[in-house]
């Protein structure tokens, strides 16, 4: 198991746990593991951000690159426990349109579920 992520299954949404977003070598690793399962035919994720706090640039690149890896295979991107400090920093970048928020992995799992 990694300390930076984990990722489980839940219908046919691959759920990533994340632990850490501020470190760039960290997330390029997350994100070939996000690869991997984009290869085997998965493309709808729910990121689970209750353990980060707060973020910087280098995790909202790290949201838009799975974001756009996932649009790519038609997929969709929700993220679901994040903080208000995470929250806003979506609102002021403009970003938050972009994403799915929802209030728990399982909605989240329901909905990107329903949506395909």
């Amino acid at each position: 198991m990694n300390p930076n992520y984990n990722i489980t299954k839940q219908d046919s949404v691959q759920v990533l746990e994340v632990k850490n977003l501020l470190n760039e070598f960290a997330n390029k690793e997350i994100l070939q593991a996000v690869q991997s399962k984009i290869d085997e035919g998965f493309s709808n994720f729910v990121v689970d951000l209750k353990q980060i706090p707060f973020m910087n640039s280098v995790g909202l690149n790290f949201l838009i690159m799975l974001k756009a890896r996932s649009n790519d295979k038609g997929g969709q991107v929700a993220v679901v426990n994040a903080s208000v400090k995470v929250m806003e920093l979506l609102e002021m970048t403009k970003l938050r349109p972009i994403f799915q928020v929802n209030n728990s992995i399982e909605e989240a799992v329901a909905s990107l579920v329903n949506h395909n």
